[in-house]
């Protein structure tokens, strides 16, 4: 393989790591957004049911992150800038190898 074909490669495993944290990075933003919203039953929404799904979402997210080149991403230190997004897939990724199952 050639240095430029490998250097290609990871780059876009780089980026392909990064878009995952990204979109948890999204979910968790609009989760603070809905516990946030003092009216949201008012408009029409079942507070509980929509944290529900958002919840599911940011399961989901962090299962992507865990199981691409995220999670490495996150332990070579380039999301320095997100600490809480760094805390909450260190804490699944420990849970996933050190837990029950």
């Amino acid at each position: 393989m050639s240095t430029f074909r490998l250097f290609a490669q990871l780059d876009f495993e780089r980026a392909l790591g990064n878009a995952a944290i990204d979109a948890l990075e999204h979910a968790m933003t609009a989760k603070a957004e809905i516990e946030a919203q003092s009216d949201l039953e008012q408009s029409g929404y079942d507070r509980e049911a929509t944290l529900a799904e958002v919840n599911q979402v940011i399961e989901d997210r962090v299962r992507d992150v865990l199981t691409g080149p995220g999670l490495r991403n996150i332990e070579r230190g380039e999301r320095f800038r997100s600490p809480e997004i760094v805390a909450l897939v260190m804490a699944a990724r420990d849970n996933k190898w050190n837990g029950p199952g």
